[in-house]
């Protein structure tokens, strides 16, 4: 016999959004529950851009520099 523990989860999230968003505007993410929600899309879109800059100035230089130069034309 399989669990299907997924099922009753999410059906008391489902019920729990039923009886309490026209009441209380429940949300279940703090982000938007806790603050403004530009803040949420804002820090969303900062921390995007320092993983591109992480993944391509850090990351990147170090798999060109312990790999040699094939990649060092693409990079710049």
């Amino acid at each position: 016999m399989k669990v299907l523990a997924p099922l009753p989860i999410g059906f008391s999230v489902f019920m729990v959004h039923l009886a309490t968003i026209s009441i209380t505007d429940t949300r279940f993410n703090p982000a938007i529950s806790f603050g403004v929600t530009w803040i949420f899309w804002v820090w969303t879109f900062l921390g995007a851009a320092v993983a591109a800059f992480y993944h391509q100035f850090v990351l990147r230089a170090a798999a060109t520099k312990a790999l040699g130069s094939p990649l060092k034309n693409w990079l710049f």
